[in-house]
């Protein structure tokens, strides 16, 4: 028996679009919808994809970023128009710094309220702390101490937006494996808008999570959790 040899299966857009609207009946022996239904569904599903940003920090979705200090600046604005052009980080999860040819040195995530509570704003020298606060359409990243100098690196690893779907043969921002509950979220989200009955709205909710909840938990790390004493006294 022969295999196809290939593994780079994937729906588009539109191809996503259809295939929920036929889990409502509302497509069936071939039939294409009418273009304000491609219109109301895929404001639906821009409207769902920026909701699944929020469920954690998938593997896939993390990206890196070096930029270099500048001296005496410590807030860099982080956006396409920004200081550091780069798309606006949703989180930054982890950094280190690089002086000159040196070594990665680690350098601590701070909440606001721990930023805001390091002493001495004035403080010049190699930064051990960041903040990253998101905005809108951009964000804000502070340093501590001030930069003295230009020649330290910072790495930020963050995770990012996932892009819109702006046209009907756009690929998914998504791994194969987030098909079905792409297709099954957003029947679910039109099935209101359909008239479904609450019973098979119950059972497409249903059908939706599950399929979300398996392609999240696969998309996650693997790894092991240490505890240990809050020596610094930071919350």
């Amino acid at each position: 028996m022969a295999t196809s040899g290939t593994t780079t299966w994937s729906l588009n857009r539109d191809e996503v679009i259809n295939s929920a609207l036929r889990k409502l009946a509302v497509l069936s022996g071939g039939s294409t919808p009418e273009s304000f239904q491609v219109t109301d569904a895929a404001q639906a599903l821009n409207a769902m994809i920026k909701t699944f940003q929020t469920a954690g920090m998938p593997l896939w979705a993390i990206k890196n970023y070096t930029f270099p200090t500048v001296a005496a600046k410590s807030t860099y604005t982080v956006g396409p128009a920004g200081d550091l052009t780069t798309p606006a980080p949703l989180k930054v999860l982890q950094a280190y710094r690089v002086e000159g040819t040196g070594p990665n040195i680690p350098m601590n995530i701070y909440t606001q309220y721990n930023f805001n509570l390091l002493p001495v704003n004035n403080t010049s020298g190699p930064p051990i702390n960041l903040y990253y606060q998101p905005m809108n359409e951009a964000g804000t990243l502070k340093l501590w101490p001030t930069p003295s100098s230009a020649t330290t690196n910072i790495t930020i690893f963050y995770q990012r937006p996932f892009e819109d779907m702006n046209s009907a043969t756009d690929d998914f921002d998504f791994p194969p494996y987030w098909t079905e509950a792409l297709i099954y979220g957003l029947a679910w989200r039109l099935s209101g808008e359909y008239g479904t009955p609450a019973a098979e709205r119950s059972t497409l909710a249903n059908e939706a999570k599950y399929f979300y909840d398996q392609a999240l938990s696969f998309g996650t790390e693997e790894g092991s959790l240490y505890l240990q004493p809050n020596w610094a006294g930071m919350n």
